[in-house]
Formats: structure tokens, C-alpha cells, sequence
């Protein structure tokens, strides 16, 4: 909606679950069981016991129909028994209505099976077979084991070779410990998930030790069998010691094991920590002014320095380990420039700017910046004006790593969304065609403490709208791919607000976007015309598929945004909405056409993302080889005099008998297809109207919830007048306007 733009020069815009799908589907780390053929009914394909499956949280079968059996739900069967071989229970797997020719996909959780034991007993295992199913076949491709979320845990007790032990697990209570008198066996565990899986080990050596002793961890293979196998986690196995001293040894271990062996002498351990380990923070310290020659200081002595008088050279680090690195710089002002001048507060590498903008500076005294930076850097400069840098620390800025979904239904997936929040006017700008996430208002590139913000605040999901426009690059096949660096840029900025524990929608926002130059997705072409326009589509969601392959459904597609035929917002031609109709088709199908997308939900908006356009009875829902996975897209702007139009009333009317039947018209609308809705704008413009606007978001919220619709609010990031600003994005505050919006958004 292009009124969204402030004219002022600030702008607005149950564990079972199966699939059919033409790829394969990859929704965690697993374990290829080697296990495929062609089976009829009643046959025992395979036998796995607790100890092949301990740290894996779901198993995953690959198959297709030959034939068609009497009864194909029960193609499969899972089938729990307890410790002592009884319990025989089981849980069926197969599809209602097959298709021959389909591959299917079912994953069943491991809770789920041992769950329906019903002896009272531990489970001990389970049998995979053929179930009754009748006359028919089957053909079974693939079984895999899929790790589950890795929890962290601590193991404690007192331990020394020679002597069995009891030791306490807290955490994750799933491992299973055997301190026997050799050594201490630990399994059941899953680091997935963890960036810098790491067992720490803390023993205390006795009086007597001294030289070298082992002090040591081993992954073991095929274990309590003829070919069993260990290899040191470390390939430094002994360790110099010294008499009664007590000391934490830390081992970075492979996230894909889930079974370790402790062996240490001449000790008794007595604590045990399985974690995601945060790295050390690296602190630079000093006093650097451009032009000046200085001495800094860093807390690593590998890290290298020169505080030049172009910048500060930061060098020879490793950022392996890290989830969200973050470059944090400390600056002193002690003048503000007299002409309202922007100064320099950037980073760059090998020549080329990776972080920062030239910024304004309003107050004198000390101000601190934060950058993200990719993982694989290995040197950056610091460059800035008009100040002293006293301090540049590098650090994870990491939140707690939020536990994976998959296998959930869009319906399944709304109620935990929670309120969303739009971050417009960031990598959503364009200017005559060229895109820049600072073109607009926002000056500032956007950092990971925001996000935060956001979270803290009481928003469950980011709304991340991204115009592409100029970073859309034809190649010499014809095909359409995206600028590397741009699309690294939108994917560390995806990447830190799931860090912040948020779910995140991305869109492609304002290259469809009526009024907007260079736009390229014209539903008003025809023939060729539109077909072109069809296929570069297809090949950008393709691209942004690829690159947030295997991401789990914190991460939400959605096709476009407001896309329109000038003059024509509410209603139009036949074909321009048989087109939204085709392109949505095309977007359904880029993206399950990528691996790793298949567990997917994707965001359905139609015609002008108009309610009334939406229920006209020309929208078409696409055909998807998921089930259940698609959401429908509206927006609220309504009145317009009062949330969008400049010139427009500073007071709301109260009519919420019109807004219920809005929203009650699209609930009803999407049931039918069975498609949950998600609000993805709504918002009021600032005109000194705060109650009013409290008011209207109030009610609109209020009644959203009523109907299970999700509530994404439009902020643009300007806190002046005909502003949108929840937040203060330049120092990453809640604003006075803000907190008593968010006290409307969240009841």
C-alpha cells in the first residue's frame, strides 16, 4: 500500500505427521539405517533396541505404493515392547488416499512409540514392520533416525578408576550413566541444535598423581560388540598433573554422537557438563582517535592490532563456535557537529564495508555500537570520525537457542506465533529501483539487540519484509539468481531474530508494490509477458529457499506483499486476479521443489492483500504437495482517513461493528479452506493521537484473537509525526508512544 510511505520522506510500508512430496525431505540431523526394499504385509523389516536409538528423537520412513492395499493407513507398524519382551503395542503408519508414483514421507517421534506401552515397564525397544494391510506392496526407500533437540545437562558425583560410582544426571534427564570401575559411559545424549556442543570435566587429582596420566573422552561405535571401536575426542589423551589440584578440562565435541566414554586416572571426577559453550568475549582497549597513531590492548594475546591513523585493524582471530558474532564498539563524542552533519561509524574488510552507516550524533558523551558480522571473519577494520573509540569487544551475542519445530500444521503453528511485529523500512527499501536497508529513515543497519527488544517486549513472531529489485541478477542461461552479498545480508538479519527465540515471516515486499519504480511483478501483463515475470519469481523464491534450506517452521515463507493493479485496490479484472492466483501457485511450488522446505508453512496473500478482494470469489488456494501447511495473508487498514492519510482525522469513530465483520468475513472465509489467518499489517500513523490509536489497536486485537488471527503491527521505524515507531531503532529503546501501543497490542 503505498500510502504506507510518509510522504515527508520517511516511508511505512500429535508427533505423526506425513507428507507427499517430488523431493526428498531433510527436517533434522540423522542416521541413515540402511534399511529399504519391497515388502507385502506382515513382515518384520527390523528390530531396534533403546541402545540404537538413545538420543534420537523421531524416525523417519521414506516409501511408496506398487499397489494398493485394502488398507493403507496401517502400511506400517511401530511396535514398542518393554524390558522384559512384553507390551507388544502398536503404532500404524501409512496413508488414507495413496497415489502410485508418490513418495511419501512419515515421521514418528520416539516418545509417541514408547508411549503406548502400557506395562508399567521401561520401554525397551521396537520392532518396524509390515502391518495388515491386505493384498498390496510396498516399497520402502529409506528408514533414518532424526537427533532430537539437544538439551543441556550436568552430571555430578564422585567418581576415581577402580570403583563403581553413582552420579546424579539434572537436565536432560534422558542420558543414561554406567560409572563403572573402568571408566564413565555416557549416552542418550543430542548436542543437535548447539552451535559449540562441549563436555566440560571437572576432577580433582589425589595426592600421589604426578607425570602425565590419561585425561580423556571417546566416542565409541558398535559398542558391547565384537567390533567395537573408540576414538579420543582429543588427540592429546594424557595430560601433565599436578598433586591435589582440581581442574575443568573442556572438550568441543561432534553434534551428531550421542555416546561418550570418560576415562581418567589418578582423579576423582566429580562433575560432568554436556552444554552449548558461549566463546570468550575478546576485549580491545584504549584510546584511538582518527588521525592519531595509538596503542590498544586485547584480552587475546593471538588476536593481532595496529590503531593506525586511518582505523583500528583488528586481525588473526577465529570466530569458529560462535552463533550470532557481534562486533560491540565503545565511542566518545565530544562535540556534535554544528551543520547536523552524519558521521562515520562503520566497519569494513579486504576493502568493503561489512557493518555500520554514517550516523547522526545528537548528544555528546558515550555511545555504543553493534554489528553483526558473519562467522567467517577473520579480520576487520574499525572506522570511525569525530570520536574516541575506547573499546571494540568482540562477543556471541546469542539468546538461548530456541527448541526446534517441525511436523506441525499452519493451524497447529498460529496459536504459538503469539503478536508480530513488522521490521518495515529496512530491507524493504528501494529507491529508483536500487535497494539499501538505510535508503529511507532508518539509518541505522539493523542488529540483533533490537531483535531482542522486540522479544522482550512481548512479541512472539518479525515480520522481515525484503525487496530485491537490483540485487536480482540474470544469468547467461537466462535463469535469475540473487546478489551473494545481499542475500548473505538478508539471511544474517533472518538469522538473528530466530536467535532472539522469534518466528520469522520473509516476503518479497515492495517489488510488486503499486507506485514503486522498477518494479517487476505486474499482474497486469499479459501472455509472455507474464510469463516472464512468472519465471523470474519462480527462480528468486527458489534461491531464497536454497539458502534457508533446512531451517525448521520458526522460519515462514510468504509470497508477496499488496501486489495490485493501479486505481484498483479493492476489486479487479479477472485476470489480474487470475494471475495473484498464478503466482502464488508458481511460489507453493519453488519452494517445495527445494529440499528442505517440505515441512514448510507458507503465507498465502490474495488480491491487494484486501479482505473484500480476498472473499470475492476469485481467490484460488494452491494445490500443494504438503498438507496443511498454507496460511492466508490479508491486511487492516481501515478507516483510511484515520490510519494511513496524512490530511486525514486524528480521531477513531469506534466502529467496531465494522471491524468484527471484517475479520469475521475472512476467518470464515479462510475455515473454509482451512487456512488460519494471519494480519500481516495494521497500523495507525502518529498525530499527536495516542489514546485514539490505543484504542484502535485495542479493539482490533481483541477481536482478532476472538478468531484465532494472527496480528502482525505495521512499524516503519520514524517516531515523529505520521510516524509508525514502537521503537527507537537508533539506540534500540521503547519509545513513550510505544509502550502505550504495546500496552494496547498485548492486553
Amino acid at each position: 500500500m503505498l500510502k504506507k510511505r510518509l510522504f515527508s520522506m520517511f516511508s511505512a510500508a500429535a508427533l505423526t505427521v506425513t507428507m507427499a512430496f517430488n523431493a526428498s525431505v531433510s527436517v533434522s540431523a540423522e542416521k541413515d539405517m540402511n534399511i529399504n526394499g519391497t515388502y507385502n504385509q506382515g513382515t518384520t523389516i527390523s528390530t531396534f533396541l533403546k541402545e540404537n536409538y538413545e538420543g534420537y528423537g523421531s524416525i523417519e520412513l521414506g516409501y511408496e505404493y506398487l499397489s494398493i492395499p485394502e488398507t493403507p493407513s496401517a502400511t506400517f507398524g511401530l511396535i514398542a515392547f518393554d524390558t522384559e519382551w512384553g507390551g507388544w503395542t502398536t503404532t500404524s503408519v501409512g496413508q488414507s488416499n495413496p497415489e502410485l508414483g508418490v513418495d511419501y514421507t512419515s515421521i514418528v517421534g520416539i516418545e509417541q512409540i514408547e508411549s503406548t506401552l502400557n506395562t508399567g515397564k521401561d520401554a525397551y525397544g521396537f520392532n518396524l514392520i509390515t502391518d495388515n494391510f491386505g493384498e498390496g506392496s510396498v516399497k520402502l526407500n529409506y528408514v533414518r533416525l532424526n537427533d532430537k533437540q539437544g538439551k543441556e545437562a550436568e552430571i555430578t558425583g564422585e567418581w576415581t578408576k577402580g570403583t563403581a560410582s553413582a552420579m546424579t544426571v539434572t537436565g536432560d534427564t534422558d542420558i543414561k550413566v554406567d560409572a563403572n570401575e573402568y571408566n564413565i559411559y555416557m549416552s542418550g545424549f543430542s548436542t543437535y541444535g548447539f552451535t559449540n556442543p562441549t563436555v566440560d570435566v571437572t576432577v580433582t587429582y589425589n595426592a600421589q598423581a604426578e607425570g602425565y596420566k590419561e585425561a580423556a573422552l571417546y566416542y565409541v561405535d558398535n559398542y558391547n560388540t565384537s567390533t567395537e571401536t573408540w576414538t579420543p575426542v582429543d588427540s592429546d589423551t594424557y595430560k601433565a598433573v599436578e598433586a591435589n589440584k582440581t581442574v575443568t578440562y573442556s572438550f568441543k565435541v561432534d553434534d551428531t554422537r550421542h555416546s561418550l566414554f570418560a576415562c581418567f586416572d589418578a582423579c576423582t571426577v566429580t562433575k560432568i557438563e554436556i552444554y552449548d559453550k558461549v566463546p570468550d568475549d575478546i576485549v580491545i582497549t584504549g584510546n584511538w582517535t582518527k588521525g592519531t597513531e595509538s596503542i590498544m590492548t586485547s584480552s587475546d594475546p593471538n588476536v593481532w592490532l595496529y590503531a593506525g591513523p586511518d582505523n583500528i585493524y583488528v586481525f588473526n582471530f577465529t570466530l569458529d563456535g560462535y552463533l550470532n558474532p557481534t562486533v560491540e564498539v565503545t565511542a566518545n563524542y565530544t562535540s556534535i557537529p554544528a551543520d547536523g552533519s552524519y558521521m562515520q561509524a562503520e566497519l569494513y574488510s579486504g576493502g568493503a564495508k561489512i557493518a555500520g552507516d554514517y550516523v547522526p550524533v545528537t548528544e555528546t558523551g558515550e555511545k555504543v555500537y553493534n554489528f553483526d558480522i558473519s562467522r567467517q571473519l577473520t579480520s576487520f577494520n574499525v572506522c570511525f570520525d569525530g570520536c574516541t573509540v575506547t573499546k571494540v569487544r568482540i562477543y556471541d551475542n546469542r539468546s538461548q537457542v530456541p527448541e526446534i519445530i517441525m511436523n506441525k500444521t499452519a493451524s497447529q503453528l498460529v496459536p504459538m506465533m503469539g503478536k508480530a511485529w513488522n521490521l518495515g523500512n529496512a530491507l524493504d527499501c528501494a529507491t529508483n529501483g536500487t535497494v539499501g536497508e538505510t535508503l529511507w529513515n532508518n539509518k541505522v543497519p539493523v542488529i540483533k539487540e533490537l531483535f531482542d527488544l522486540v522479544k522482550a517486549s512481548g512479541f512472539g513472531t518479525v515480520r522481515i519484509p525484503v525487496s530485491y529489485m537490483d540485487k536480482i541478477v540474470q544469468t547467461s542461461d537466462g535463469t535469475y539468481t540473487i546478489d551473494s552479498e545481499y542475500m548473505a545480508r538478508v539471511k544474517q538479519v533472518v538469522d538473528a531474530a530466530l536467535d532472539a527465540g522469534l518466528f520469522v515471516i520473509v516476503n518479497i515486499h515492495h517489488d510488486g508494490s503499486d507506485g514503486v519504480q522498477s518494479k517487476w511483478i505486474d499482474i497486469g501483463k499479459t501472455g509472455t509477458e507474464f510469463e516472464a515475470v512468472k519465471t523470474k519469481f519462480s527462480d528468486v523464491w527458489t534461491e531464497i529457499a536454497g539458502t534457508f534450506a533446512d531451517y525448521d517452521q520458526h522460519l515462514i515463507f510468504e509470497s508477496m506483499n499488496e501486489v495490485m493493479i493501479h486505481g484498483q485496490e479493492n476489486t479487479a479484472s479477472s485476470s489480474a486476479y487470475a494471475n495473484i492466483n498464478t503466482l502464488n501457485q508458481a511460489f507453493v511450488t519453488a519452494v517445495r521443489g527445494v529440499d528442505g522446505n517440505s515441512d514448510r508453512c507458507l503465507l498465502i496473500p490474495g488480491y491487494n492483500t484486501n479482505i473484500d478482494a480476498t472473499v470475492s470469489g476469485q481467490f484460488k488456494k494452491p494445490d500443494d504437495t504438503t498438507e496443511n501447511k498454507l496460511m492466508l495473508s490479508v491486511h487492516y487498514y481501515d478507516p483510511y482517513n484515520f490510519t494511513l492519510n496524512e490530511q486525514g482525522t486524528d480521531e477513531w469513530d469506534f466502529d467496531t461493528d465494522y471491524m468484527e465483520g471484517q475479520l469475521q468475513k475472512i476467518s470464515t472465509f479462510a475455515n473454509g479452506l482451512n487456512m488460519p489467518v494471519v494480519l500481516g499489517e495494521y497500523g495507525a500513523i502518529y498525530k499527536g493521537n495516542d489514546d485514539y490509536r490505543a484504542y484502535y489497536i485495542g479493539n482490533l486485537n481483541l477481536i482478532a484473537k476472538s478468531y484465532n488471527i494472527v496480528t502482525a503491527y505495521w512499524d516503519n521505524g520514524y517516531t515523529g509525526q505520521y510516524g509508525f515507531a514502537l521503537f527507537d531503532r537508533t539506540n534500540n529503546t521503547i519509545t513513550a508512544t510505544g509502550q502505550v501501543l504495546l500496552n494496547a497490542i498485548l492486553g
